[in-house]
């Protein structure tokens, strides 16, 4: 089981390493926007990279959903442990899930350009004729993203990570070196936002061109109806879902403008940001986690009923290692990202002080990030047992939540009200699709352990916060570090890890001291 869990905390690195990676050279370009463009252009680049989001639900119709279930791998125990695939049946799931979602790129794409001028009014944009000119980049940007859905998945479902990571990481380095080439250098303002994003787009595009001919060149390809009708029911269910996942993450922005000012919609949008730490987490998690899970069950019916234990043992503890993990990057972002605003950055703070009103919501944040990643784990159940159709109840429901809470809460607690409000629509998400699984795909989640950890983690942070309160910035620091460094040990008093686990553990600590230093 061990290592299992081994391979699935290998890919999760990979991916880890290249999205927290570029995920924070992009994070960097957010300081750097505010000295070149002005905030209603940053405004309107937010507001058409939010419709980006769900244009791209819309392209995509779930194929892409639809390929992880249907893509055929069969684990061979073999000295290489590779593992033999079903080309021909591969290659027609491949073709036939790209073309679909390409059609309807391309379809919606034109008509999005023929009238982006009508659509540019619709928006209401504050650049004025340039607005026609960022909705023909906003569908194109969402379309080259588009036909690039099924080679991503298609390295996911092969285990190609370090392929898919470093294309990934390529593409995020593209896009920061057009944006500093364009925005900063050149000056081109929010034309050359959108430029850099198309540019990096299309290298995605060029990028994946090997993938692309590895499964559309090699031997003839016949349209299959019945193919293309499984692939169809499967998932458009999940559209509605994906949409509500959008709308968790980007509606309460609009709600919160209707009850306050601009500043504070700024202020919240900053420290929102702020939280990415856990949101790369969750990320990297899932893309490896939908896999892994896929693989582990596709023949559990050829199983004896002691490994099918195993399997079912494994897919339950992982929460409980999430849960560790995401408890230690809590406290080292609920506790520490305050220090990091006051870093020196381009002449001035890593964030201008302007913004450091709103700290206070990021542990919020971390908190809701975490809830988003336990869905993502308990959504398991939904693929395995293909019962998708309750997805978008689920996440619908969330977001119908989301909508409630912010209406009623900004009015009274502004960009807290927000916070809090985005905090209990993970929480019921997580919850609903938990209350699916044991109805459909019960397992043995161990939440004792969890249950300590999650409450380990919150008492350290506020032990932390309170011992440091009125205290010289220099010592806080120091007193949060140690806190922080607490948070294993208190894990390992509490019992949280067990015999096997502690084997482990003892065997890095014991490998890191006899480690010679260079």
């Amino acid at each position: 089981m061990l290592a299992k869990l081994r391979a699935l905390s290998s890919d999760t690195l990979i991916y880890g390493v290249s999205t927290v990676l570029g995920r924070f050279l992009t994070f960097l370009l957010t300081p750097l926007y505010t000295n070149h463009v002005s905030p209603a252009e940053l405004g309107d680049t937010a507001y058409l990279y939010s419709l980006i989001a769900f244009v791209s639900v819309a392209y995509s119709c779930g194929f892409d959903s639809a390929f992880f279930k249907f893509f055929r791998t069969d684990s061979a125990e073999s000295s290489t442990s590779e593992i033999v695939i079903s080309e021909e049946h591969n290659r027609n799931v491949f073709a036939h899930a790209f073309m679909a979602i390409a059609l309807i790129a391309g379809a919606i794409t034109f008509a999005l350009v023929v009238f982006a001028s009508k659509g540019a009014s619709f928006l209401r944009l504050s650049v004025g004729e340039l607005g026609a000119t960022l909705v023909v980049y906003s569908a194109l940007i969402a379309l080259f993203d588009a036909v690039t859905l099924i080679p991503y998945a298609a390295l996911r479902m092969e285990r190609r990570s370090k392929r898919f990571a470093v294309t990934k990481f390529g593409i995020i380095l593209v896009n920061v070196l057009a944006n500093i080439l364009l925005v900063i250098w050149l000056q081109m303002g929010i034309r050359g936002i959108f430029l850099a994003g198309l540019i990096s787009a299309f290298a995605g595009v060029l990028a994946l061109t090997p993938d692309f001919s590895r499964y559309l060149l090699r031997g003839s390809i016949r349209l299959d109806t019945a193919l293309l009708r499984e692939l169809w029911q499967f998932g458009l269910p999940t559209v509605p879902a994906a949409f509500s996942a959008i709308m968790l993450q980007v509606v309460d922005r609009p709600i919160l403008k209707l009850f306050v000012d601009s500043a504070a919609v700024g202020v919240y949008q900053a420290n929102y940001r702020l939280g990415i730490p856990m949101m790369m987490m969750v990320t990297v998690f899932e893309y490896a986690w939908k896999p892994f899970y896929l693989r582990e069950t596709s023949s559990l019916g050829k199983k004896t009923i002691p490994e099918r234990r195993t399997t079912h043992t494994l897919l339950a503890r992982v929460l409980t290692y999430f849960t560790v993990v995401c408890g230690g990057l809590f406290l080292v972002a609920g506790l520490l990202m305050e220090f990091v605003v006051r870093m020196p950055f381009v002449g001035g703070r890593f964030v201008n002080p302007a913004y450091w009103s709103g700290l206070g919501i990021i542990p919020i944040v971390l908190g809701a990030y975490y809830f988003n990643g336990m869905f993502a784990n308990f959504a398991a159940s939904a693929y395995i047992r293909k019962r998708t159709k309750y997805l978008p109840r689920i996440t619908g429901g969330a977001a119908l939540v989301n909508i409630m809470l912010n209406f009623a809460l900004i009015p009274f607690y502004g960009i807290w009200g927000a916070a809090w409000a985005t905090l209990g629509a993970y929480m019921v998400s997580a919850g609903g699709m938990y209350w699916l699984t044991r109805r459909i795909y019960p397992l043995r989640y161990e939440w004792k352990r969890v249950g300590m950890t999650f409450l380990c983690a919150l008492g350290l942070f506020f032990a932390a916060k309170w011992t440091t309160t009125d205290v010289q910035l220099g010592t806080a620091f120091l007193v949060r570090c140690a806190w922080i460094t607490a948070y294993p040990l208190v894990l390992l008093a509490l019992g949280v890890f067990g015999t096997e686990e502690r084997v482990v553990l003892r065997r890095i600590a014991q490998r890191r001291l006899h480690t010679p230093s260079v």
